[in-house]
């Protein structure tokens, strides 16, 4: 059971739709709390743009973290997608021999394959945010075989990485350990933004950019201290605060 003075409870379920939803339908039970979630398995996991996430039963690390702690919620919190990727990055980068790198906005990718993802949800009320849910999701143990034939090519876990028995329980404790007690590097976002850069998957690579905009091709050159992407199209300099990153030559 993760421990630590800013996290108030820790549930576990056997199976759920989404971590993530059923925090929030529950944010009146959590109110003013801080409340870790864990399902051994997710019926209707979600991705980004609400894209399926597989979270088959035993096989990977599926939770959320609920932040309603006035003391929590006093942070940079517009930058939890980058804080996270970092802190995901920072508990699994010495399991494995191979480099584990951040793809913008919220992706964990070991060499070319996705291992993981991070879906970040607001609750706002005027201007200000009065809860905030990380979802988690990391593959732990899969063979190729455990995942679906349309993503076979795109997917990894620690396991295929070379980590013979991933622990979910000790990933758990470490990754509330260093979110919960590392939550005011939110507020040094040059820092943050600094931090999150050195392990940028794509970076200055010439990548196609997909945006509610368009599409367009230039070098990815990072994140600035807002989280926003930063690509070099045609020797300027654009901002993007939503949008898809491909490596160009894959298109």
């Amino acid at each position: 059971m993760p421990s630590h003075p800013d996290l108030d409870k820790t549930i576990f379920l056997d199976t759920v739709d989404s971590t993530n939803l059923e925090l929030k339908r529950r944010r009146d039970e959590f109110q003013d709390t801080n409340v870790l979630l864990v399902s051994d398995a997710q019926s209707q996991g979600k991705g980004q743009k609400g894209r399926r996430w597989e979270s088959a039963a035993g096989l990977g690390l599926w939770m959320s973290l609920y932040l309603g702690r006035k003391s929590s919620l006093t942070h940079n919190l517009q930058l939890l997608s980058i804080y996270t990727g970092l802190v995901v990055h920072e508990i699994i980068s010495p399991l494995i021999k191979r480099p584990v790198y951040l793809k913008w906005p919220n992706d964990i990718m070991i060499h070319s394959k996705k291992c993981g993802g991070i879906l970040t949800e607001l609750q706002w009320q005027g201007d200000a945010i009065m809860s905030a849910v990380m979802g988690i999701g990391i593959n732990l143990s899969h063979e190729i075989e455990d995942f679906t034939l349309s993503i076979q090519n795109q997917a990894t876990s620690l396991k295929l990485e070379g980590l013979d028995s991933p622990d979910r329980a000790s990933l758990i404790d470490a990754f509330v350990y260093s979110f919960l007690g590392n939550l005011s590097f939110l507020d040094s976002s040059q820092e943050l933004a600094t931090k999150w850069n050195q392990k940028a998957y794509h970076m200055n690579e010439l990548v196609q950019w997909e945006s509610p905009q368009g599409i367009f091709e230039g070098h990815f050159c990072g994140i600035n201290n807002k989280g926003d992407a930063l690509v070099n199209i045609d020797g300027n300099l654009q901002v993007f605060q939503t949008g898809e990153i491909r490596l160009a030559e894959m298109i």
